[in-house]
């Protein structure tokens, strides 16, 4: 079973998916490498496997969001879509996790 992508909402999911409409909202550095993450990500098996993409720089935020490098300029913002995720322990049982809400593409990376 592979990880399967969400979107907030049906606006997101179309600019994510169509290739002018990404280039167009993200700009031509940013869209290759959101599509190339995103099919990483469907790729991948559980939220854990991310891990192993040093290009993908998978890490937490403050907030409980989950952060994904889109090169140098931008993050994709995603969190489990199970509600409660899986937890032990306080923390996020990654390799549980096979479900994704992808949240926002922020143009410049979180702090």
């Amino acid at each position: 079973m592979r990880v399967q992508i969400f979107f907030v909402d049906g606006e997101l999911a179309r600019s994510c998916s169509d290739d002018v409409l990404r280039v167009r909202r993200f700009g031509a550095d940013v869209a290759p490498l959101l599509r190339r993450r995103l099919a990483e990500i469907s790729a991948a098996t559980h939220l854990a496997e991310l891990r192993r993409l040093p290009q993908a720089r998978l890490r937490g935020h403050q907030d409980g969001r989950l952060l994904v490098a889109l090169g140098p300029a931008a993050d994709l913002h995603l969190r489990p879509r199970d509600d409660p995720p899986p937890m032990a322990d306080g923390q996020l049982v990654e390799w549980a996790v096979r479900s994704l809400l992808i949240t926002s593409v922020q143009l410049a990376p979180a702090a």
